[in-house]
């Protein structure tokens, strides 16, 4: 059985077009910020897309004290309304990009429609987070990069014909998001192909579970399993290596987790 590869740290900065900006999408939360940490670390331009400018500017703040020479710029992005994806796209028209690192996510409680008429959690996860990389591959310079983040719920799935939509009826809080996971790493599959085109990679990270706002919002373990995941939880820098790994690897069509990676059809 393949288990996968056995890799440690992050791969080297060479693998992405040098000085050219990485887009972070949810870039003021939990592992957002390390992920912008580490990319200030290594001297990469990066564009934070937040929902709040005022959590952008407290972020890049924090990592401006840290790393004096960070070069970030805002980008305002809400994942749940297409026409804020449009009109970020327009905003960076132009703009030649290293690579986008797809963070921002989220997992609702309560079934709620968006505006663009999906489910909240569906419309984040999946159909807005496809549509913003699909407007900017053609931006991206050969020898790029693009990172997906997955969830090892997909798996609950398997390779069975995935639901198109979630109804009040059908919804469930992890039910909602494992759904949204299966299918952006669907969607990826199919996307590195696309992206082999271009000379552009495409990969997946797997975090983990982390202690992040996304496990805050509300308990949706039960007291007894809380007891048993809860040292399980990882930190947000630790849930930040495998995107940074995802960025940075010389392959295509992977899944990147803390110290392993498989194939992005597993």
């Amino acid at each position: 059985m393949n288990k996968g590869r056995k890799g440690k740290g992050v791969p080297s900065l060479g693998n992405i077009p040098s000085g050219l900006p990485v887009i972070v999408t949810g870039a003021s939360g939990s592992i957002g910020r390390e992920i912008c940490r580490a990319l200030a670390r290594l001297g990469v331009p990066v564009i934070m897309a937040c929902r709040s400018e005022a959590r952008y500017a407290q972020t890049y703040g924090e990592l401006l004290r840290e790393f004096p020479a960070f070069d970030a710029d805002f980008l305002p992005l809400d994942l749940n309304m297409s026409s804020s994806v449009t009109e970020a796209v327009n905003r960076l028209k132009g703009v030649r990009l290293a690579g986008i690192i797809n963070n921002a996510g989220t997992m609702e409680r309560h079934f709620s429609l968006s505006a663009d008429g999906p489910e909240t959690t569906m419309n984040v996860n999946y159909h807005n987070t496809r549509l913003l990389n699909q407007l900017l591959l053609p931006q991206i310079a050969p020898g790029g990069s693009v990172v997906f983040t997955t969830s090892l719920t997909r798996r609950r799935w398997g390779t069975r014909h995935l639901p198109a939509t979630v109804t009040e009826e059908s919804f469930g809080q992890l039910r909602s998001y494992s759904l949204s996971k299966a299918w952006i790493t669907r969607f990826a599959a199919g996307f590195a192909s696309e992206g082999k085109k271009c000379g552009v990679r495409v990969n997946c990270a797997d975090p983990g579970v982390v202690d992040s706002s996304m496990i805050r919002m509300d308990r949706w373990f039960d007291p007894i399993a809380d007891i048993v995941f809860r040292p399980l939880i990882r930190t947000p820098r630790n849930g930040a290596v495998p995107a940074l790994r995802a960025l940075l690897s010389d392959e295509t069509s992977r899944i990147y987790t803390l110290r392993a990676s498989l194939p992005l059809n597993k």
